[in-house]
């Protein structure tokens, strides 16, 4: 099974964070995340036997934390997006150190190398309109979305279907 592990955002700002990246697939092949889809990613485990690593997770402990969401970006950069994301304001440092005792506690798996915490908007597989692109994150890059109280962070199974992947709740981990 594919998992990973995700902070779940409340269903308002996904839907905010939906109707702003619709203007995106104009501007090539961009793909905009579905909204019932957006989340703050931890980890991605890949293929994985939730067994293995729920028992793992269970011994994490973290405390509650407030998360803004703030502004938006490219990786690798504006001029050759492969993905569009929004940033983490307040609660990025709590989000990287939790994605931290995750790594530690789940060693067996890959380590990730440039963690940066975020929700992606859009992958890109052709970006037809660089300078709309370059205008968009632009136009958005000081853009607040709102914020939220992260008390639990989720084991998430993604299954592959013709209309996109869909994502499901295996496991929360709650704060201490």
């Amino acid at each position: 099974m594919r998992l990973f592990l995700a902070i779940n955002l409340p269903e308002e700002l996904k839907k905010k964070l939906f109707e702003l990246g619709r203007p995106l697939a104009s501007m090539g092949d961009v793909k905009p995340v579905e909204e019932e889809n957006i989340h703050l990613t931890l980890k991605f485990l890949g293929e994985a036997e939730p067994g293995d690593v729920m028992p793992l997770l269970e011994k994490i402990k973290f405390v509650a934390f407030e998360v803004s969401l703030k502004g938006l970006g490219a990786f690798p950069n504006p001029n050759r997006a492969r993905v569009v994301w929004v940033g983490c304001e307040k609660g990025a440092q709590e989000i990287a150190a939790l994605h931290k005792v995750i790594e530690a506690a789940l060693s067996r798996f890959e380590k990730d190398r440039d963690f940066h915490p975020h929700a992606t908007l859009a992958r890109v597989r052709f970006l037809g309109d660089k300078v709309a692109m370059a205008d968009f994150l632009n136009k958005n890059k000081n853009l607040e979305f709102g914020s939220f109280r992260a008390a639990s962070f989720d084991l998430m199974k993604s299954e592959l279907e013709r209309s996109g992947p869909k994502y499901g709740v295996v496991k929360s981990f709650s704060s201490v």
